[in-house]
């Protein structure tokens, strides 16, 4: 027996897919993970080899009648266009909308309610929202021209303190010793191979590990200092209105980013690790 008007979500992020399908009555939801997908870097190929891989996941006897789909490089109509056909195509759905992550954020954090709307994960956006559509963005310009605050920055900003001799030449010795990475690894891996943003996040877990010391700390804490001067403050009505966060990257240094917004008048009302759980709320 198909259990016909199926839900689909997807938080596509660069690093990681997060799906849901909810089904009608049933109040389990099915969470599952597949590998990360840049809408506006990734090739039709691996578009139609990540949805074909999620769709195996699926129960074969549900039928998705409505896809919503909240990813990273959603960002023109013509991305979305591509991502919807190969949606329909990979799970049989008779509608998909397609938007941005950013969008997704608004709608997990915020639900109808106005406030501020920020990403921190491998990249990281930010936003108005006046409680149904983006009224201002600030453009995050990627990890070569901004991404302040994101996973990217941040293994960026540690690579480059090493290497410039900006950190103890003992903490750095330790950095080296404890990645395994020399300088020549680190520059074939970021100028030479594909997808370096997500190369350089995934040094993160690197700085999580020595947050005690207090270059580290300070690291960090400049870094989200850059992002709320550089995005969230260019918005008005910034220090009133609910300042809201989602991502891995939020919520690992949360302690951290709540210091830097004390720092600059800013009070941050909720942070998350994921938007999925406000996403499932919403679709319900």
């Amino acid at each position: 027996m198909q259990n016909a008007g199926s839900k689909l979500i997807a938080d596509a992020g660069s690093t990681t897919v997060d799906w849901a399908l909810i089904r009608p009555g049933d109040p389990c939801v099915m969470q599952f993970k597949t590998t990360g997908l840049n809408a506006l870097q990734a090739s039709p190929e691996e578009i139609r080899g990540l949805f074909a891989t999620a769709a195996q996941q699926m129960p074969g006897d549900v039928t998705v009648s409505e896809i919503y789909y909240y990813g990273a490089g959603c960002a023109t109509p013509a991305v979305c266009s591509k991502i919807e056909t190969e949606l329909r195509s990979a799970f049989g759905a008779d509608a998909a909308m397609v938007t941005t992550d950013l969008l997704g954020a608004c709608r997990a954090l915020l639900g109808d309610s106005r406030g501020i709307a920020c990403i921190l994960g491998t990249g990281s956006n930010s936003c108005l929202y006046d409680g149904m559509a983006i009224t201002s963005n600030i453009p995050p310009l990627g990890f070569i021209l901004g991404d302040e605050g994101s996973g990217a920055a941040l293994g960026k900003r540690l690579i480059s303190d090493m290497f410039k001799k900006a950190l103890p030449e003992s903490l750095t010795r330790r950095l080296q010793e404890t990645s395994g990475l020399a300088l020549g690894d680190i520059l074939d891996r970021v100028y030479r191979h594909p997808a370096p943003g997500r190369f350089l996040a995934s040094l993160v877990p690197l700085i999580a590990d020595n947050i005690a010391d207090p270059d580290i700390h300070a690291l960090v804490r400049q870094e989200f200092t850059t992002f709320l001067e550089r995005n969230v403050m260019r918005y008005p009505e910034a220090s009133s209105l609910p300042l809201n966060f989602t991502g891995s990257v939020a919520w690992h240094f949360r302690d951290i980013l709540t210091e830097a917004a004390r720092a600059l008048g800013l009070k941050i009302s909720k942070i998350t690790p994921s938007p999925m759980p406000g996403l499932i709320e919403y679709h319900r």
